[in-house]
């Protein structure tokens, strides 16, 4: 992978801190943002600023993305890839899913994910050769969970976005993939998880043939999704769940 500057917007934890690493690892430049500066200066903060770029961000509110776009292009230029892992989750009963829960989870893992591509996708912010963009969904998006309905919704509208913005982003030789995980070990997920009895906790991994995933397996489909390797790919959606899903 050539060493031109990718962004991974939620670098400071789980499947994002992974994948920046992994990139590093690679020869790759690298913008990191988080909301959380404390945490992104101790991952990163030992690395050449001309390889690793610190640009902390809360990314809960989508009307500032159009500023954080425009930082990055004046700070490091145009850029090569775009993995958006920022996002929280809710574990809600439909009796709480009210308009002010609805809008903020949706702010941070829908709207500002796409306001994302639309920002990065103008002309003058991605390299001449093109660029790929992914975004992270999650299985809560096809199979039914209870407390799930409100993080679901804010996936599967990820997914309904793809098709066609990738339709379109491919005339500009930018191709857009979605990663969609099953359960995966981070702080994300340990706060549901926590909440499970041991034998809730035996039931849940017994559905899934290979284990519960680390974030690195998550981040090593999104490496190739962002490299040449996968440059005939765009507009598809890929489920890593260790075979949950195809369980009999």
């Amino acid at each position: 992978m050539n060493a031109e500057w990718i962004v991974v917007a939620g670098a400071s934890k789980g499947i994002g801190l992974a994948l920046a690493h992994k990139l590093i690892d690679s020869g790759s430049s690298v913008i990191v943002s988080a909301r959380n500066e404390g945490l992104l200066e101790k991952e990163f903060s030992g690395f050449d600023h001309s390889t690793v770029k610190i640009i902390p961000w809360d990314f809960s509110d989508p009307s500032m993305i159009q500023s954080y776009s425009n930082y990055v292009n004046e700070t490091a230029g145009k850029i090569k890839g775009l993995v958006y892992c920022a996002g929280i989750q809710m574990t809600l009963p439909l009796s709480m899913n009210k308009p002010e829960q609805a809008k903020k989870i949706f702010e941070i893992n829908t709207f500002s994910a796409m306001e994302l591509i639309r920002c990065f996708s103008k002309k003058n912010m991605v390299s001449e050769g093109g660029a790929s963009f992914v975004l992270i969904s999650s299985l809560a998006a096809k199979e039914g969970a209870l407390g799930k309905s409100l993080y679901g919704a804010s996936k599967g509208a990820l997914e309904g976005f793809m098709p066609s913005a990738a339709t379109e982003l491919a005339q500009r030789n930018i191709r857009l993939n979605i990663v969609a995980p099953g359960v995966i070990k981070t702080d994300m997920s340990a706060e549901f998880l926590s909440r499970m009895s041991k034998e809730q906790y035996e039931s849940l991994t017994a559905t899934y043939p290979l284990g519960l995933g680390a974030p690195e397996d998550a981040a090593n489909m999104i490496y190739w999704l962002l490299s040449d390797e996968s440059k005939w790919v765009t507009g598809q959606t890929y489920i890593i769940d260790g075979g949950h899903m195809i369980r009999g």
